[in-house]
């Protein structure tokens, strides 16, 4: 393959994991703005540390760090993929489309990167993330506890790790946001039919945590894993908050169905040039919209039969 870069050896890869996991677990301590207001030498710090990006430098880009248990795999895998073009292993992540949530953007991205079709997974941490309703949050990121730092404890589907770096190559200030996602289909094997067509030549791996960390090209990317792994740990081993995790996925699963395929997604594609998938799939959005949904489910059927008759497929 010609690696670009070589796997990280034990040291390296030791000195990654502890830097991670003190990040996520140092003292975070702000001052209230109302007790201490900012005065001229913290604006003036602001100023001298501020970075401002024009739109078409900047660029935002969306991506995952999946994770699944298989049986007989000896513990949870990562999925990443080798890039060909590039000679490096990376994580799936892209830009979004134009007015595409990010989050969806970042479950789209892996889909076309890996041929994977992947669901969010919601995970226990401390953010920076604001509750409007503390009262009602649980229904919408699973909310554990509002703390006095400034920052809240939930179980949520929120960005999880973040990178940034200014890429000499192209001239665009890069900014990369990780979400993390499970696979939506069995055990998650990838389908090259549906990759996108610049992606075709990637090679699609799943690996056990330290072996994808090993791998992984960029030290940023591998810091996202290593966050994944140990949020992912804390969460599992938590049973009240894994419970509300697979309830929140249940909630999410509903809401978004019909809208998931009216939006064109590849795999309503792919499955419209064959009657019979499509026939499957018209069926489960018959049972997982939610209650009460069934005009969004009338127009996710006839969304099908549309793009069906376009593939000659006669869907009726």
């Amino acid at each position: 393959m010609d690696l670009i870069v070589d796997a990280i050896d034990d040291k390296t890869s030791c000195r990654e994991y502890d830097k991670v996991i003190q990040r996520l677990d140092r003292r975070w301590e702000i001052e209230k703005v109302n007790e201490q207001p900012y005065d001229a030498e913290d604006w003036k710090d602001n100023n001298d540390t501020a970075v401002c990006y024009d739109m078409k430098s900047l660029m935002m880009s969306f991506g995952t760090v999946t994770i699944r248990e298989k049986p007989g795999a000896g513990g949870p895998q990562v999925l990443i993929f080798f890039n060909a073009k590039h000679k490096s292993y990376q994580l799936p992540k892209g830009r979004r489309n134009l007015h595409e949530d990010p989050a969806d953007a970042a479950l789209r991205e892996t889909l076309e990167e890996t041929g994977v079709e992947v669901e969010p997974l919601y995970l226990g941490f401390d953010t920076r993330i604001v509750l409007d309703h503390p009262e009602t949050a649980i229904e919408d990121v699973g909310f554990v506890r509002q703390n006095e730092n400034g920052t809240v404890t939930a179980v949520n589907r929120d960005v999880l790790y973040a990178m940034s770096y200014d890429d000499k190559k192209t001239g665009a200030h890069r900014h990369i946001y990780f979400y993390a996602a499970q696979p939506a289909l069995g055990d998650g094997e990838p389908d090259a039919a549906l990759l996108s067509g610049e992606d075709r030549t990637n090679k699609v791996h799943w690996f056990g945590f330290e072996e994808a960390r090993r791998k992984l090209t960029m030290r940023a990317e591998r810091e996202a894993v290593i966050a994944a792994q140990i949020l992912y740990r804390r969460t599992r081993d938590n049973k009240e908050w894994w419970d509300l995790s697979k309830e929140l996925l249940e909630k999410w699963k509903k809401n978004n169905a019909a809208r998931r395929v009216l939006t064109g997604q590849p795999l309503a594609r792919a499955v419209a040039s064959d009657p019979g998938k499509a026939a499957i799939l018209a069926e489960a959005i018959k049972k997982i919209v939610p209650d009460g949904g069934v005009e969004a489910a009338a127009l996710a059927l006839d969304y099908l039969k549309r793009l069906g008759a376009a593939h000659g497929n006669g869907l009726a």
